[in-house]
């Protein structure tokens, strides 16, 4: 359907104004203000070719002005992102800032199982005995995938329920399942329980590692059984499930392990697979922290590892837009300040130039070296001033919305009428 360009223009003039979008303002969000946070920095920055970042931008056109289509966003990290906090206000803004964004959920990863923190949004039980295996844990030669981490049970009674939660966050529920898992003969088959039915597969991709579920209604719930048919099957490995839906809107898909640094996630050889079938149209890498975490830091090291994890990135999902995060400033050994980061922040800008991704440079944007101090003195940061707390990191996310919000006008301002006429029709 062609619509008439005045038309259009009213639409967008709507759209920006109820984002509040001014390129005179510092927050387009409205936001919590300290004096030591430098707002005016708080943008994407393009060292490269800024239209890589054009597919994403009409995904959202697409979104907004015709209510068609799934926008995905994979976000990677460390302790940071497996808290859940940062990651979940960020799918909270994304999905709410204009109406009917709200997909789903995305891929979940039963991290109680594994012994280590859970995010709050969902809850997880389960039955029998799990090993773990996690991708920063360098004596382990175990195969993993995009979640950086896994869970193994030789015991078929063995089961696990993730419930969703809606406390601070969207509630979600989901349709279809996508239960990434080991698939060779070895390994116990996997169904699903809904509502006191066994749901069977519909589709089982040994190639991808997933198996592909209907579920006959949608729910809040999921319950994975193991089911033993052979006696050669004497184990089962779980990598994570994606909670989908058919439904039109964006997707924020939250992949943190503690302690992770670019060669923990570079060990993950089902990375690149598992990629492909999320298929992101935005990836966010918040890496670094841990890195530069080193009385002997060499950017140059720290460069080639972020390089070749892009090269996976783009092999999995050569469309995807890609976000290079600057690491916050810290605190070294928990005595003094790390001017690391700085020569991670150069080097980040570096990389990003040659391979046309952007950078958020937040290192700059809460007020450089021994600023962490400042947050912790205003109640934001932990103290071992290297995370922080959760007001910190919900403020860090209206941060990088916001950032995405400017980055968004800009676009909106520069693009003809007929473009956006084009890519909706």
């Amino acid at each position: 359907m062609k619509f008439p360009v005045a038309l259009y223009t009213i639409i967008l003039f709507i759209i920006i104004f109820s984002m509040g979008f001014s390129q005179a303002q510092n927050t387009p969000y409205e936001i919590d203000q300290y004096e030591f946070i430098q707002y005016k920095k708080n943008k994407i920055d393009f060292p490269g070719d800024s239209t890589a970042y054009n597919p994403l931008f009409k995904a959202f056109d697409r979104l907004i002005l015709r209510g068609e289509g799934q926008v995905n966003v994979v976000h990677i990290g460390g302790s940071h992102i497996q808290a859940g906090i940062l990651s979940g206000q960020m799918a909270k803004r994304l999905q709410n800032f204009y109406p009917g964004l709200k997909a789903g959920r995305g891929f979940v990863f039963p991290y109680r199982i594994a012994k280590t923190n859970n995010p709050h949004s969902y809850t997880v039980k389960y039955s029998g005995k799990w090993d773990n295996c996690k991708c920063t844990n360098y004596r382990n030669n175990c195969v993993l995938g995009l979640s950086g981490i896994s869970v193994t049970t030789a015991d078929p009674r063995s089961t696990i329920m993730i419930t969703l939660r809606d406390i601070r966050y969207p509630k979600y529920d989901f349709n279809r399942v996508k239960v990434f898992h080991e698939t060779d003969s070895s390994n116990y088959f996997v169904f699903l329980e809904c509502e006191g039915k066994t749901i069977k597969p519909i589709e089982v991709n040994e190639k991808l590692g997933y198996s592909l579920f209907a579920l006959p209604c949608y729910t809040d719930t999921l319950k994975l059984k193991l089911v033993q048919e052979d006696g050669f099957q004497d184990k089962f490995t779980l990598y994570g499930m994606n909670l989908e839906t058919d439904d039109p809107g964006v997707y924020y898909h939250a992949i943190g392990v503690n302690g992770s640094t670019i060669p923990a996630f570079l060990r993950c050889v089902l990375f690149e697979n598992h990629m492909k079938v999320i298929d992101p149209d935005w990836v966010i890498m918040t890496l670094g922290t841990n890195d530069a975490y080193t009385n002997n830091f060499k950017p140059e090291y720290y460069a080639s590892n972020y390089e070749k994890l892009i090269a996976k990135i783009k092999k999995a999902a050569p469309n995807a837009a890609i976000l290079l995060t600057v690491p916050n400033d810290s605190y070294l050994h928990r005595w003094r300040a790390n001017r690391n980061t700085a020569l991670a922040r150069d080097a980040i800008y570096k990389v990003a130039k040659k391979h046309n991704c952007a950078v958020w440079n937040f290192y700059d944007i809460m007020g450089g070296l021994n600023s962490i101090t400042l947050w912790y003195k205003a109640g934001l940061s932990a103290w071992d001033k290297i995370h922080f707390n959760g007001r910190g990191y919900i403020l860090k996310g209206d941060l990088l919305f916001n950032a995405f919000l400017r980055a968004y006008d800009i676009y909106l301002q520069n693009t003809p009428r007929t473009s956006i006429s084009q890519t909706t029709n």
